[in-house]
């Protein structure tokens, strides 16, 4: 089973994680695919590989919770 996808979501807000956003190993780049759904950006990070996974989850619960 994905244990991400089973753990219960709490609601994030930008200034609760604001220093992994900086980062901006993801972000919304504003574009939208062929269903209409956010098109998350995971431009070159040189450190992608270092981040924490609670930091990845944080970072991603966040932005797909952006209506």
């Amino acid at each position: 089973t994905d244990e991400i996808m089973h753990q219960d979501i709490i609601p994030l807000y930008a200034a609760d994680i604001q220093d992994q956003l900086k980062k901006q190993f993801a972000y919304l780049s504003g574009g939208r695919g062929g269903d209409g759904c956010p098109v998350i950006t995971f431009p070159d990070y040189p450190a992608f590989s270092e981040i924490p996974e609670k930091e990845f989850q944080n970072v991603l619960t966040y932005l797909t919770s952006i209506p």
